[in-house]
């Protein structure tokens, strides 16, 4: 089961103020730069956390090279169905918390590690919490995945946030001015999750009409909305 990846979603448009050591590793996993097959990455909602892995999987497709992403948790996703993956695909697992308690889930991530570990696959994991606090019941599932690369991602402060909102805007060749920012940082919860959904919309709105971002436009696609 294919899961869509955010068209907006890539490496390069990481901010990764505050987070460079954790970015650096990422993409020495990425790269094959590191000999650890399996890095898990931890921090609230809203911190990247998904970003990252989706951004890898579209990073390891576009090298031609299986990978796929499963967001846990989903209700049409199952540990079966991650258990029969090819174990030479890179495989990204968001919101491992969601998950925990559940003994069959736990199974299949323990089986999809040992499989991937075994030939040339790679495993990628976030959650809220790091693996040794998450209160898996298998604790050889925590022991395997906190043997890996564990690193906290911290979400972006409020004087960050509009520098990374104009490096998403440019990546998508488009000019964010300040008020633009201003406005929409009025518009919805101060943190990247909210605020990067938000601004995909109005560029996408934009992109179709051939128009420039303006804090009219933008009042013009809220209108549009309600």
């Amino acid at each position: 089961m294919p899961i869509r990846l955010r068209d907006s979603v890539s490496v390069d448009n990481f901010f990764p103020a505050g987070n460079e050591e954790v970015f650096a590793a990422f993409n020495g996993w990425l790269n094959g730069d590191t000999d650890k097959s399996v890095l898990f990455l931890h921090g609230v909602a809203g911190s990247g956390r998904s970003h990252l892995l989706q951004a890898a999987c579209r990073f390891v497709s576009e090298k031609e090279r299986p990978s796929i992403y499963v967001p846990a948790g989903e209700p049409d996703i199952s540990g079966e169905f991650i258990s029969q993956l090819d174990p030479e695909s890179t495989v990204c697992i968001d919101d491992l918390d969601q998950v925990v308690g559940d003994e069959h889930w736990e199974e299949a991530v323990l089986e999809v590690h040992e499989r991937l570990l075994s030939s040339n696959g790679r495993l990628l994991l976030a959650a809220l919490q790091p693996p040794r606090a998450l209160g898996l019941t298998l604790p050889d599932l925590a022991t395997r995945l906190a043997a890996g690369g564990v690193y906290r991602i911290r979400p972006l402060t409020e004087r960050e946030l509009p520098r990374a909102m104009q490096l998403r805007a440019r990546r998508r060749g488009l000019e964010l001015p300040d008020e633009v920012v201003e406005y929409l940082l009025r518009r919805v919860p101060r943190n990247s999750e909210a605020i990067f959904d938000l601004l995909d919309r109005v560029d996408e709105a934009a992109f179709a009409k051939k128009r420039r971002l303006t804090v009219p436009f933008i009042r013009e696609f809220e209108k549009e909305q309600d």
